[in-house]
């Protein structure tokens, strides 16, 4: 078995993402909070790093234990009892035979004793389903050790968890007639909730939940480079709210800040799940539509500039405050295009409809060409 990738590289890159994202001011009003968690998370990393390199040295030296046992039973009974990592040992037919206090209570369990009363009444517990568990010990079977397995577990009390194993099979030999997975566990639940939260806010954009610029064009690739292997429409809308500056000037930041969340929600509202929508910046909104030609993207697009026509804002002071929005967008099909190229056509059909008048929708589409 090729020695595994280090994991945590994609941890790593999560958190340098978050750090450009820190440099730019698309976070608004949420950089300070984005911020503490950033750092919060760099200092949950770096402690990972050394849990383990902890766990790697534990691990060897369960493996120089096993090879004295007749030597070194106190000292490897002490480890394993007042370890703070869980620690197990079972058949590779999955069947646990015993676990460390450690290793019961990251499971829910007061005592090893629980855990394997309630392992041999529910031969899966803890794992999820029988997936999870033939595929562990398959994997162990097979290779003869899993270095870093990240999975999930069934803590007694029923709260689902994540865990990390490392573990490997001791062979079989003339004191030990069958060969035992000896490994170690430990609960992640907190590193892995805090990298969702991070990466959330790494793409994200913190006024309106939409995606923000950097990981929206990101997508917008990935779709292209699919377009262009398998030709099918799609089509980009741009919208920018009208008069926007007006807004801000009239009626406050607040006002404006609640006209941008709205356009967001109507937004996500005339779309499909597959669509991709964010916030450009400012008061500049993208939809990304695959698989969608020239009349249906026409057809979304007054849908929507019509939905967000006909909406109102209650101010404060009574009044009820209308706005619109001007939408330029571009379809093409099976053709090789760069990302900056479909932003510029959606953008120059955006200028049209600004032009035009504003509330206004203007389409450009290409003809249907044959990929490069």
């Amino acid at each position: 078995m090729n020695a595994p990738a280090n994991l945590l590289d994609s941890e790593e890159q999560t958190l340098e993402a978050a750090k450009a994202a820190l440099q730019g001011d698309a976070l608004g009003s949420g950089a300070g909070a984005f911020a503490d968690l950033t750092r919060q998370y760099a200092r949950l990393l770096r402690h990972t790093r050394h849990l383990i390199r902890v766990s790697d040295r534990m691990q060897e030296e369960l493996n120089h234990l096993n090879e004295n046992l007749r030597e070194s039973e106190e000292k490897y009974r002490s480890l394993f009892e007042n370890a703070h990592e869980g620690i197990f040992i079972a058949r590779l037919d999955s069947q646990f035979l015993q676990v460390n206090p450690a290793m019961a209570q990251v499971l829910g369990c007061p005592t090893p004793e629980d855990f394997l009363r309630t392992h041999q009444a529910d031969a899966v517990w803890p794992f999820l389903d029988g997936d999870d568990q033939e595929s562990l010990f398959n994997t162990l079977a097979m290779h003869g050790q899993v270095s870093h397995l990240q999975i999930r577990m069934l803590r007694q009390d029923g709260q689902t968890i994540w865990v990390e194993i490392n573990a490997q099979v001791r062979p079989a030999d003339s004191r030990h007639p069958d060969a035992k997975v000896e490994g170690v566990l430990s609960d992640i639940t907190e590193r892995k909730r805090m990298l969702e939260e991070l990466r959330h806010l790494a793409t994200t954009d913190s006024l309106t939940g939409l995606y923000n610029r950097r990981h929206f064009l990101e997508l917008c690739e990935r779709e292209l480079r699919r377009v262009h292997r398998y030709p099918n429409d799609i089509a980009l809308l741009m919208l920018d709210a009208d008069h926007f500056k007006n807004i801000n000037d009239m009626y406050g930041h607040d006002a404006g800040d609640q006209v941008l969340r709205i356009i967001s929600r109507l937004c996500r509202a005339h779309v499909r799940e597959v669509d991709i929508v964010g916030r450009m910046g400012g008061e500049e909104f993208a939809i990304l539509l695959p698989q969608t030609g020239f009349s249906a993207t026409l057809d979304i697009a007054e849908r929507l500039r019509t939905a967000i026509a006909q909406t109102t804002l209650p101010l404060t002071d009574g009044q009820m405050l209308r706005f619109t929005v001007s939408i330029g967008g571009y379809t093409f099909t099976g053709r090789k295009l760069a990302v900056d190229e479909l932003l510029k056509a959606a953008d120059q059909a955006l200028y049209a409809a600004k032009r035009n008048g504003r509330n206004q929708v203007d389409i450009h589409q290409n003809e249907p060409a044959h990929a490069d």
